[in-house]
């Protein structure tokens, strides 16, 4: 079977079991896939034995605070936080800037052997 199309029905199979409509017959033509098959039922039975869980109220607070502070440190410090386009765009200028230097020298090299 087909490594994308195995994805597709894993994915699908995960997201019907979050929503909780997922059934352990499904409408899949799985005939020659008994390995995707057992991998269907072991999820089903994974998700039929988690529990949900939510944190303690004070772990929110304190978490909450946490986070705050440190904000207000970074901040006060003079943090500024990544920026991937300027990153980029100064990246682009220096590869722009060595390929020029470079072809300048091949330049005139070739230039030298010619003369």
């Amino acid at each position: 079977m087909d490594k994308k199309l195995l994805k597709e029905i894993l994915a699908a199979h995960a997201d019907r079991l979050v929503r909780g409509t997922a059934e352990s017959d499904e409408a899949l033509d799985l005939s020659d896939a008994a390995e995707l098959t057992s991998l269907l039922g072991v999820a089903e039975q994974v998700k039929s034995t988690l529990q949900p869980v939510s944190p303690a109220r004070s772990f929110e607070t304190e978490l909450k605070r946490e986070l705050l502070t440190t904000a207000y440190l970074r901040r006060a410090e003079g943090y500024t936080p990544p920026n991937p386009s300027r990153d980029l765009l100064i990246l682009a200028a220096l590869m722009t800037l060595f390929i020029s230097i470079l072809s300048w020298f091949l330049a005139r090299r070739l230039r030298s052997q010619t003369i």
